[in-house]
């Protein structure tokens, strides 16, 4: 596909075809920078889920005995379609989902960074062999599980469609991806970019729709494994309900993440980057921080400078330049974010900056855009509902404490464990904090955002399943791995 701009139409890609749909469910796709209806989409039949399924297990047992250094030949394709195509992409994700262009493209390349390190999979997926005794000998193999299904968020169509794409192919899966209904276009997109890569029919498949299409997917008797990226109750719900069924789990969900600023921290580092990570995308993304926790003598100084940061930020439309923070994916995120906003401060908070009713300064934004503005909130209780909920958009809640224990005690009073930061210029602080926070992936004097070949942490109501995603936690996933001994 020369330009994937030009898919406008979310579509389902069942047993090498794209198809429309032929359910009564229309879904409104709309332009978060407007407001304005650019699509609607045909959810997926119960027919068509079964469509999607019935491909990928006749495909299974010819792709899986496929030799891996073929399928990593389809990888390869794969992932220089989405590289070579990827600026348009990018577009039509800023379009989509409401992100800045800067921040559409950053995930384009982390695609492609995710197909890389499944192109490692010849590597690891060799037998261990060994001699037990006399004429008996031993060795472990991997065996794929079958046909998967990936249920993936809003916030990134593009990266981890492809994520769990890669892995699940190269290690010899079929797989059936159920997105967002929120910005399909970007997903269709990116399937258009797999679709020209030649794979087999029925190998990998799309089908888009609401919650019903994601059960009927976990509950169907030839779904082996199922991942997913979501809210905290919808992983909770997924892996009880796949778990039940025997199916094999990860279950990727929310984050309350915790920024700690102690009194020997570079100020500036410090509020640069809690601006970046709580503001950008708008602060739709699992390691956002926001709750921020700052000790009692640089406290006034921090909260100074993130306003002041905050008052550079231009709010408009993911594809207009010069824009540095876009709209929240739809109006009911708006609506969600206001009306806690507004609770916080009915209960006393001070709003340093205030994000509800924002303008956009762009031309190609308008007002009936789903805009929510940086948001800073002071003298929050930290027992107030709001700092237990996830957030998922640009509010954040600053705290004073009166040393590093109060602060690292206060960073872990949440059901999350997602991701922690502190800023420090103190090796021992850092080293007392790495120990103590609950969380599954630290940063220290920067946002913890794991490279693609590093294994992605999540502890408590962050992640439910056996193993984990990104780096080779994928391996272990989506193999089995068997023992056998023989006697010759």
């Amino acid at each position: 596909m020369n330009n994937p701009q030009d898919v406008t139409q979310p579509q389902h890609w069942i047993d090498g075809e794209f198809v429309t749909g032929s359910g009564s469910d229309g879904i409104d796709v709309f332009d978060p920078a407007t407001g304005r209806r650019v699509a609607e989409l045909a959810a997926a039949t119960d027919a068509e889920v079964d469509a999607a399924v019935a491909a990928a297990s006749a495909a299974f047992e010819e792709w899986s005995e496929l030799s891996i250094t073929r399928r990593v030949q389809y990888l390869h394709m794969m992932r220089a379609n989405v590289v070579g195509n990827g600026e348009q992409l990018a577009r039509t994700i800023s379009l989509d989902q409401g992100k800045t262009l800067e921040e559409a493209r950053g995930e384009v390349m982390r695609a492609a960074e995710f197909i890389d390190t499944a192109l490692a999979a010849p590597m690891l997926m060799h037998s261990r062999s060994g001699h037990v005794a006399g004429p008996i000998e031993a060795r472990n193999a991997r065996e794929p599980l079958g046909v998967c299904v990936a249920i993936t968020p809003f916030n990134f169509p593009v990266m981890n469609s492809s994520q769990f794409s890669a892995w699940a192919l190269v290690t010899g899966n079929t797989l059936v991806v159920k997105p967002s209904e929120q910005d399909p276009i970007a997903t269709t997109a990116l399937f258009h970019l797999f679709a020209e890569a030649g794979l087999p029919h029925g190998v990998l498949n799309l089908v888009h729709g609401r919650a019903e299409v994601s059960k009927r997917l976990i509950d169907h008797p030839d779904v082996a494994a199922v991942s997913c990226i979501t809210s905290t109750p919808t992983a909770k719900a997924i892996h009880e309900r796949a778990s039940s069924l025997g199916k094999r789990v990860q279950a990727n969900g929310g984050a309350k993440n915790p920024i700690l600023v102690a009194s020997d921290a570079d100020l500036r580092l410090a509020a640069e980057g809690i601006v970046t990570s709580a503001f950008g995308m708008a602060g739709q993304r699992c390691l956002a921080g926001t709750r921020i926790i700052v000790l009692d003598d640089v406290y006034d100084e921090i909260v100074e400078r993130v306003a002041m940061l905050t008052d550079q930020l231009v709010i408009g439309a993911g594809l207009d330049e010069g824009t540095t923070m876009g709209p929240v994916v739809s109006a009911a995120s708006r609506a969600r974010l206001e009306g806690l906003i507004g609770e916080a401060v009915d209960a006393g908070a001070t709003a340093v900056r205030d994000g509800r009713g924002v303008v956009p300064r762009t031309p190609s934004a308008s007002s009936e855009g789903y805009f929510v503005g940086p948001t800073v909130l002071a003298d929050l209780r930290p027992t107030h509902p709001a700092e237990f909920q996830e957030t998922f958009g640009p509010v954040i809640a600053m705290h004073r404490v009166g040393d590093l224990d109060e602060a690292i005690a206060l960073s872990n009073d949440t059901e999350f464990g997602n991701a922690s930061t502190l800023f420090t210029r103190s090796g021992s602080a850092a080293r007392r904090f790495e120990r103590a926070s609950r969380a599954g992936n630290i940063g220290i004097n920067t946002f913890p955002a794991p490279p693609a070949n590093f294994v992605m942490g999540g502890l408590g109501a962050s992640f439910y399943g056996e193993t984990h995603v990104c780096g080779d936690a994928p391996l272990r996933f989506y193999t089995e791995e068997k023992l056998v001994v023989s006697r010759w």
